[in-house]
C-alpha cells in the first residue's frame, strides 16, 4: 500500500489515531481503577457514539488508497464524525450536570469518579474527531 499523499499527512493521521487509542486505554484504566460497574445513560450514549465513530473510521481508512475517486465519500464520513462529536459534547455536558445533581452534595467522590469517566469519554470522541480532521485535510489536499 503506497498512499498517494505525503509523509507529513501520514504522520498526522497515524499520530491522531494513536492519540485516540491512548485515550481509550486511559478510559479503561480509570474504569478499572475506580471499579466502575454501573454506567449512567449519558456514559452509555457516549460509548455508543465512540463505537459508531470507530466504525466510520474503519470504513474511511481503506478509502484513502484512492483519495480522488473516494473524496466525496471520505468527506461525507468526516462530516458525520464531526457532527457526532458535537452530539457527544451535548451528552457530556448533560451527563456532568446529572452527575453533580445526583452525587455532588452528598457523595463528592462519586461525582469525581463519574466526572472523570465522562471526561475520558469526551476526550476519546475529541481524539476521533482529530482523526476525522486529519482525513479531511488529506482529502482537501489531494482530491
Amino acid at each position: 500500500f503506497l498512499p498517494p499523499f505525503d509523509r507529513g499527512a501520514i504522520i498526522s493521521l497515524i499520530s491522531s489515531m494513536a492519540d485516540a487509542i491512548d485515550e481509550m486505554q486511559a478510559a479503561v484504566a480509570a474504569i478499572d481503577l475506580y471499579d466502575v460497574t454501573m454506567f449512567e445513560q449519558g456514559m452509555k450514549d457516549m460509548a455508543a457514539i465512540i463505537v459508531d465513530a470507530t466504525r466510520l473510521l474503519a470504513e474511511a481508512i481503506p478509502l484513502l488508497r484512492d483519495v480522488p475517486a473516494n473524496h466525496k465519500r471520505l468527506h461525507g464520513l468526516t462530516e458525520r464524525l464531526v457532527r457526532m462529536g458535537g452530539h457527544a459534547d451535548t451528552i457530556h455536558a448533560a451527563g456532568l450536570k446529572e452527575a453533580f445533581r445526583e452525587h455532588g452534595p452528598s457523595d463528592p467522590m462519586g461525582f469525581i469518579v463519574r466526572r472523570e469517566i465522562l471526561n475520558h469519554l469526551e476526550r476519546i470522541v475529541d481524539a476521533v474527531e482529530d482523526v476525522a480532521n486529519a482525513i479531511d485535510g488529506i482529502v482537501i489536499d489531494h482530491a
